[in-house]
């Protein structure tokens, strides 16, 4: 076909107004008529969200429409996209693309300039997004890419990325097909064999060539296939199985990218064929059949040793199999990975106690090796005791390593010039060199931090210290105490804080002033919060009850947004303050404990990802959780010791205090407190003939946290399983017409993570919706039946001895891993408070069971409430503050 354009742009899309933003960026960044677009539609079309940045959707439906550049392929329907496209591409250059993917000003004209001026083939763009791992390796690549660069000699991962390669389309390679459900499979597929196939390849590097405005557009298509044993399975037969196949079978000009590529999809199935059980055994051998024939013809080792995909684990399990002389060919950079020294070192806590160093530290060891490890100061050694395996690596069906947890001590007396590492290499101790530092440690490798502990001064022997040895850089230097060695070091740290810009010079200010109120302090502050956004739960009642049982040693606060009416009423009783505010964060740098209902960023670090610049003052603060709820499944992954290191965790009842040791949480037994929820001291009875519908949030529905730490709704909320489920339950005529009849309320709470998506709903007159401005207070009080799924508001309700229904019908799902926790120690059937229902029809039939009898309590349900809770006598915020000072000694 005559080449009409300069180029043809492949759009696939699903929503419009997503096809649009590319659209219009296309058109704007471009001159007329240089550019036609093909749009081709993968699936049922939607709308989107609304943006305020384009135009309504009539209208840019209508330009659309109207545009005679823009050919519309209907993927759906189509027998062969591929050659549909084909039919129609009349553009001397290709692009193909994800709709929401901008191109910028410029973009064309650069890459026409490299292809009509440097006779390339195919011509790569630099990128301009979330700033990922995959983003700055392809940008990285762009940098450094000069005229003597080829993939021969610089090899890199060809990602998702695809929108950054233009193709000539004279040269171009198309695939057999196309297909509608994986077509992002097929296009990586094609990106691949076009490249490492080129003769040709160049950089546009003279601008930012296309953005990426969110990080899901960068490799969202495929990224959760892993999890899901029917989706890995077409991710294999359908991509990963042809790229071998192909590279085993065919010669391609640049052999040593494309092993690279393919090591990378490798290592993500293998890790994951490790990780996942649920993946049958045919399967798995099927998998592994196929890695190992890739491994076995690999000629490269050294894109295993310096590959960033792969673990250092996983390099080591590789390079011994199927590379066993590798240190005779590559000595200096494996000795790196197979030497012990250089294991990796993660100092998780290092705090003062009393009169010793007390460090909880990780190390990653080879499976079957086990090394004695120790800490050293001077010439002294400290063995390590190894307390946990915190967890396993592997390849495959193999395990590969352990992450092993090991505790030491050193006295404070004890302490000569340095603290560092050592493990045991052929009957000697050696230092080991790998060292990474946590944030409950008081140091950093971007700043000279340092730590004043008795008569020393603790820093790390910065990187460049000793030209000599290198590998030596940032151990542990201790020093006598002086005044002067002290000005000295406070000088370096105030020239290190002001090179690192506006935030460095603010830290400066900040430490100066935090210093100055340090020394003029007469109360020890704690600061107190439930959510920013409110307050109504454990934080609350905890803050109440210290105004109302002041502590003379104690200035408590109450952390909530200024805007609530929470400000307010809290303001009547004590002192507030706003969160992230100027003096939120220096009464945190002051502040002896954080008590809260939450344990997220408002909470754990105000700071966000300038923490670093405060982490002497605040990685030893102490966090009392009081919880949002009773705590009955497994948490572990979110609130474990290394995670969070709670002061204090509060637990209401016996298995929930049990399940804390049972589980991965690592606390030892004087940081749990078996005390009650200190909201339950305000539990009151008020029954109004509410039935009332409260389930729990789902993380996979939500978009992530925003700057303050509040969970947002991801744009697939209105399209999930969830919200139709709650939906159609609110609007189910059956239940509202018995709920008439027995004379009931049904009213819906949601959880404050989805309250925003209340305006979805059909809101039917005769259902009572309630916000953040009801109390859960006044809820529990006046409902007289609850409908929840898996919420921990459920042991509120037990504890007033209240009937309760579980409905879960997503069940699997939600215990799969997708939500921040998985099955615990509390059955449902076994040990719930209610009936499970698993159905729509089946929770409608049991509330109307319930509204039929006056909601009476059943006596199997009330005799399990009765054995449940630790204590039921309105005296859980005293506890509280009992254990607090208990421990505070």
């Amino acid at each position: 076909m005559e080449k009409q354009f300069e180029f043809s742009v492949v759009v696939f899309w699903r929503e419009k107004n997503e096809l649009y933003k590319t659209y219009k960026s296309i058109c704007d960044n471009t001159p007329a008529g240089f550019v036609q677009i093909l749009a081709v539609c993968t699936g049922d079309e939607g709308t989107g969200d609304e943006d305020e940045a384009y135009t309504g959707e009539e209208e840019y439906l209508q330009i659309l429409e109207k545009d005679k550049n823009l050919i519309r392929i209907d993927g759906k329907e189509c027998e062969n996209i591929a050659a549909e496209i084909r039919k129609h591409v009349s553009g001397k250059y290709l692009i193909f693309t994800k709709a929401g993917i901008l191109f910028s000003s410029g973009t064309a004209e650069n890459i026409c300039k490299c292809f009509e001026l440097e006779k390339r083939d195919i011509v790569i763009s630099r990128i301009y997004g979330k700033h990922n791992i995959h983003v700055r390796e392809h940008n990285n690549y762009c940098t450094r890419f000069n005229s003597e660069t080829t993939l021969d000699n610089a090899v890199y991962l060809m990602h998702q990325i695809y929108s950054a390669y233009t193709f000539t389309t004279d040269k171009f390679r198309w695939p057999e097909k196309i297909e509608k459900d994986t077509w992002y499979f097929d296009i990586l597929d094609m990106v691949y064999r076009n490249v490492v196939s080129c003769e040709n390849l160049g950089i546009s590097a003279d601008s930012i060539g296309i953005r990426i405005p969110r990080e899901e557009l960068t490799f969202e298509d495929w990224k959760n296939v892993m999890s899901d044993p029917e989706e890995l399975d077409a991710f294999f037969e359908k991509f990963l199985k042809k790229l071998i196949e192909y590279r085993l079978e065919e010669t391609v000009r640049h052999e040593q990218n494309a092993d690279y590529v393919l090591m990378y999809y490798v290592s993500k199935t293998a890790e994951t064929l490790f990780r996942e059980s649920d993946i049958t055994e045919e399967n798995v051998r099927k998998y592994e059949q196929y890695i190992d024939r890739f491994l076995k013809q690999l000629k490269f080792p050294e894109i295993i040793i310096s590959n960033q995909h792969i673990s250092k684990a996983n390099k080591i399990y590789l390079l011994q199999k199927y590379f066993p002389d590798i240190d005779k060919n590559y000595s200096e950079q494996a000795n790196r990975l197979l030497t012990p020294i250089y294991n990796n070192i993660w100092v998780k806590i290092f705090q003062q106690q009393k009169e010793v160093i007390h460090c909880e530290f990780s190390v990653f060891t080879p499976k079957g090796v086990n090394n004695g490890i120790c800490m050293m100061t001077d010439e002294r050694k400290y063995e390590a005791k190894e307390e946990y395996v915190l967890k396993c690596s592997g390849w495959c069906r193999e395990e590969s390593a352990e992450e092993k947890l090991y505790v030491a001590e050193i006295p404070l007396k004890d302490i000569r010039k340095f603290i560092c590492w050592g493990i045991e290499v052929n009957g000697h101790t050696e230092k080991m060199r790998n060292i990474t530092y946590g944030k409950y440690a008081p140091f950093t490798k971007k700043l000279p931090l340092f730590l004043h502990v008795q008569d020393k001064f603790l820093y790390l022997k910065p990187a460049g210290s000793d030209q000599n040895n290198l590998d030596e850089a940032y151990e542990i230097c201790a020093e006598p105490y002086s005044k002067r060695r002290e000005t000295k070091l406070r000088r370096k740290l105030t020239r290190a804080l002001l090179s690192c810009g506006k935030a460095g010079v603010k830290a400066v200010l900040v430490r100066h002033l935090y210093e100055r109120k340090k020394k003029n302090l007469k109360k020890r502050i704690w600061l107190i919060s439930d959510r920013t956004t409110r307050g109504d739960d454990n934080g609350e009642v905890m803050f109440r009850y210290l105004c109302a049982n002041p502590d003379p040693t104690v200035e408590p606060y109450f952390v909530v947004n200024k805007d609530t009416e929470d400000y307010k009423e809290m303001g009547k009783l004590g002192k507030v303050v706003e969160p992230f505010s100027w003096n939120h964060k220096m009464l945190f740098l002051l502040n002896e404990f954080s008590l809260s209902s939450q344990a997220n960023k408002p909470v754990i670090n105000p700071f966000g990802r300038l923490e670093y610049l405060y982490r002497d003052i605040i990685y030893d603060k102490k966090l009392v959780f009081l919880q949002h709820g009773v705590t009955k499944d497994n948490q572990s992954k979110w609130l474990n010791k290394y995670n969070r290191n709670l002061f204090g965790f509060v637990v209401s009842t016996k298995p929930e205090y049990d399940s804390v040791f049972e589980y991965d949480y690592y606390y030892p037994p004087q940081n749990v407190w078996l005390t009650g929820m200190p909201r339950y001291d305000r539990l009151i009875h008020d029954e109004k003939k509410y039935v009332t519908v409260m389930p729990t949030w789902r993380k996979n529905l939500s978009s992530g946290t925003d700057a303050r730490g509040v969970w947002q709704l991801g744009k697939e909320f209105a399209d999930s399983e969830y919200f139709h489920f709650y939906d159609d339950l609110l609007n189910n005529e059956k239940l509202l017409n018995a709920a008439e009849k027995y004379g009931y309320t049904i009213c819906f709470m949601p959880h404050p993570n989805t309250i925003d998506g209340l305006d979805m709903f059909r809101q039917d007159s005769r259902v009572k919706f309630m916000d953040s401005s009801y109390s859960y207070k006044d809820i529990f009080a006046q409902t007289d039946l609850m409908i929840t799924d898996y919420s921990s508001v459920a042991f509120d309700f037990a504890y007033l001895r209240k009937p309760i229904v579980y409905s879960q019908f997503d069940r699997e799902s939600f215990f799969s891993g997708a939500h921040s926790y998985t099955e615990g120690y509390f059955d449902y059937e076994r040990d719930g408070f209610g009936e499970v229902e698993h159905t729509l029809e089946g929770t409608v039939n049991r509330i109307i069971e319930y509204m039929s009898n006056d909601c009476r309590m059943k006596e199997k349900y009330q005799k399990r409430m009765d054995e449940t809770f630790a204590f039921n006598d309105r005296n859980c915020s005293r506890r509280v503050y009992e254990k607090i000072i208990e421990n505070r000694k």
